[in-house]
């Protein structure tokens, strides 16, 4: 059940292997960082793709985010969920990317990133078509729209937790995601009908 409009959302409850994990991070295991972050790392690559149009910047915004992740790790409170905040710091550095696109590289993490988030199936040149209309409806929205929606219809992610991301109100993001939706509709349907 979604919380009321001016309660706090309470964020869900970690696993129980995410909560071993974070507590073997934070007491200062570096090696349980990685356990930690695998489940998380799709997620983060899909929105990172969704706000930077250069894949290898998208890896890179990802990096960076785990980067500040893992300095971060020892203050996480558990305010929010874990893959609430993790999208937020994504969130953050891709609204200045000034922040983290800098000639001196932070050293990375040794974390696979995936290349692609594709099942592997061929899909028809219809769906391709529909797809890149839908990457470029995406692509007109908002910074704001853009990660609403996404983490809407991708991440499956409530109003609470979409506007714990966006520093917002649950209606507010409710608000972001209906227009992005609509814009989105609109566009597709400019390019589909006859």
């Amino acid at each position: 059940m979604e919380p009321r409009v001016g309660e706090r959302p309470q964020p869900p409850e970690p696993s129980a292997l995410e909560r071993h994990w974070l507590g073997r991070c934070q007491a200062g295991d570096a090696g349980a960082f990685q356990p930690l972050m695998r489940p998380h790392l799709a997620g983060l690559l899909a929105l990172a793709r969704r706000h930077c149009r250069d894949p290898h910047w998208a890896e890179d915004l990802v990096q960076e985010t785990l980067v500040r992740a893992f300095r971060g790790l020892p203050a996480f409170r558990g305010d929010s969920a874990l893959r609430t905040w993790l999208f937020r710091i994504l969130v953050r550095l891709a609204a200045d990317p000034t922040r983290w696109r800098r000639a001196d590289a932070t050293q990375p993490l040794e974390i696979d990133v995936p290349d692609h988030l594709d099942a592997g199936a061929e899909h028809s040149a219809m769906a391709r078509e529909l797809q890149d209309r839908l990457d470029e409806a995406m692509e007109r929205l908002t910074s704001r729209q853009r990660t609403a929606l996404h983490l809407r219809a991708v991440e499956g992610m409530d109003y609470a937790g979409i506007g714990a991301v966006l520093a917002c109100t649950p209606v507010a993001a409710r608000m972001q995601v209906l227009a992005a939706r609509r814009k989105v509709l609109q566009r597709v349907r400019e390019h589909l009908d006859p």
